[in-house]
C-alpha cells in the first residue's frame, strides 16, 4: 500500500491535517503516517493515527545534538508536555542550523529568533528516506513542516502543501513556484494572491481550509437552531461579539495599540442594541478569562465558553470583531461579518480584502456599519463538498 506522510505543528494546523489523514485511511488506497510536531502529537494520536515524532529518528549518533536540545530546553523556562521530544526537536533543528550556517552564526540566529531560526532540512531528508512516502502533505509553517517540502523537492517525492488563512507571511516561500507541487487554498482571493506572487494557476487549488468542516455538519446546524428556539431568538437579529484583548504594543514590531479599543468597540454595539429593540447581543468571553460588565438587559446575554461555539454561529445572524478568529468561523458558518478597523493587529486579519469581511470599519462607523448588515439574511450554504473531500481528492491526484 502506498503511504503519503502528513506534517504539522500542533493548534489550527494539526486540526487541518486530522480530517484528511482518517478520510484517507478510511478509503484504504494509501497508508497515512503523521509526524505531529510539538503539541500536534495528543492531538494526532486520539484521532487514531500513526504518530511519528523527532524522537523516532534520533540515533546514537545524535548524543552531542540532543545533549544541545537538553541545554536548549532548559532556557525554554516552562513546563513541557514530551520531555524527550523537546530535546529531539530542539537538539536536530539546532544541529542542521550549525551544519548549514556554522557555530557561531547559528547561535547568534538562535539567540534573535529563537525557534523560529530553525529549517531542519537535513532531519527532514533522514525522516523521510525512513517512512518513504508516496507523497508530503504539509500545512504551511515556516520551520519543519517547510522543511518538510524542501526535504521531499530534493529526493523527488510530490508534495502538497495546506494554506490555513491568507498567506501573508508564508508568500515569502510559498510563493516561489517550486514550493511544493500543488498549494490548497482558502477561497479565491488567497488563490491570486498567490498567483499574483508568481504561482501557476494549475498550481493552486481553492479547497477550503478541512479544519473548518466541523463548523456546518447538519447535526451542528440543527443545534444551531434549537439554541434559537430555546433562548427565544425566533425573531430576533443576534449579534455575537466574541471578546478579544488589544496590547499597548505589537509584539514584534513594537508598534503602539490601543488597549481601549475593544471597550470602545463594545460600548459603541451595547449602544446601537439599546435603540434596536428586535436584536439580542451575545458576548462571548474567551477561554479562562472573565466576562466584561455589561447593564442588566434581557437583550445582552453572556455566552461564555460552556456555550458550544458551532450551534451558537449557526444560531448567529452578524458577528462583530476586531480580528478573533471567531469572526472567521462564523462566515464560514454563514453569518455576516462586521470587522472593527484600528487594531495592531489589521494586517495579520485582513478580512475584507479577502472576501470574508462584509464590512470593515472604524470604531466610530460601528452603528452605520450594523445598521447596514443586521437585516441582511445569512449567507447561502450551497457547498455540498467539504474541504476535507477537495483536499483528498488533490492527494488522490498523486496516487
Amino acid at each position: 500500500m502506498k503511504r503519503v506522510l502528513f506534517v504539522a505543528y500542533g493548534s489550527g494546523h494539526i486540526n487541518m491535517v486530522v480530517p484528511v489523514a482518517k478520510a484517507l485511511a478510511a478509503k484504504g488506497k494509501a497508508a497515512p503516517v503523521v509526524l505531529a510536531l510539538t503539541t500536534a502529537a495528543p492531538v494526532a494520536r486520539a484521532a487514531g493515527l500513526d504518530v511519528r515524532q523527532f524522537k523516532d529518528f534520533a540515533t546514537d549518533a545524535d548524543s552531542a545534538a540532543l545533549a544541545q536540545g537538553q541545554q536548549l530546553m532548559q532556557g525554554l523556562g516552562r513546563p513541557m508536555v514530551d520531555l524527550q521530544e523537546t530535546v529531539a526537536y530542539l537538539g536536530l533543528s539546532m544541529a542542521d542550523l550549525i551544519a548549514c550556517a556554522g557555530l557561531q552564526e547559528a547561535e547568534r540566529a538562535y539567540r534573535q529568533f529563537g525557534r523560529q531560526a530553525f529549517l531542519p532540512v537535513p532531519t527532514m531528508l533522514r525522516i523521510l528516506r525512513q517512512v518513504a512516502p508516496d507523497l508530503v502533505v504539509c500545512t504551511n509553517s515556516p520551520r519543519a513542516e517547510r522543511a518538510a517540502v524542501l526535504a521531499a523537492r530534493q529526493l523527488g517525492i510530490p508534495s502538497i502543501c495546506m494554506v490555513d488563512l491568507f498567506a501573508l507571511d508564508e508568500v515569502k516561500w510559498i510563493g516561489a513556484p517550486d514550493y511544493a507541487d500543488l498549494v490548497c487554498v482558502l477561497n479565491d482571493s488567497v488563490r491570486e494572491f498567490l498567483v499574483a506572487a508568481g504561482r501557476a494557476p494549475e498550481q493552486v487549488v481553492v479547497t477550503g481550509n478541512p479544519a473548518f468542516d466541523a463548523l456546518n455538519g447538519p447535526e451542528v446546524q440543527a443545534q444551531g437552531q434549537h439554541m434559537r428556539l430555546v433562548q427565544g431568538w425566533g425573531g430576533r437579529r443576534v449579534i455575537l461579539w466574541p471578546t478579544q484583548v488589544e496590547p499597548t504594543q505589537h509584539p514584534f514590531d513594537g508598534r503602539p495599540g490601543d488597549p481601549t479599543l475593544p471597550a470602545r468597540a463594545l460600548d459603541s454595539a451595547l449602544e446601537w442594541v439599546r435603540v434596536r429593540t428586535d436584536t439580542t447581543l451575545c458576548l462571548r468571553a474567551r477561554a479562562g478569562e472573565s466576562p466584561p460588565v455589561v447593564p442588566s438587559d434581557s437583550r445582552i446575554v453572556l455566552t461564555g465558553q460552556d456555550w458550544p461555539l458551532a450551534p451558537l454561529l449557526h444560531a448567529t445572524d452578524l458577528v462583530l470583531t476586531l480580528n478573533s478568529t471567531v469572526g472567521l468561523e462564523g462566515h464560514m458558518a454563514g453569518c455576516r461579518l462586521v470587522q472593527v478597523l484600528g487594531s495592531v493587529f489589521d494586517d495579520a486579519m485582513p478580512l475584507a480584502r479577502y472576501g470574508i469581511a462584509d464590512a470593515a470599519v472604524p470604531v466610530d462607523s460601528i452603528e452605520q456599519a450594523l445598521d447596514r448588515w443586521i437585516d441582511a439574511p445569512r449567507r447561502a450554504m450551497h457547498e455540498k463538498t467539504t474541504a476535507t473531500q477537495k483536499v483528498l481528492a488533490m492527494v488522490d491526484r498523486f496516487l
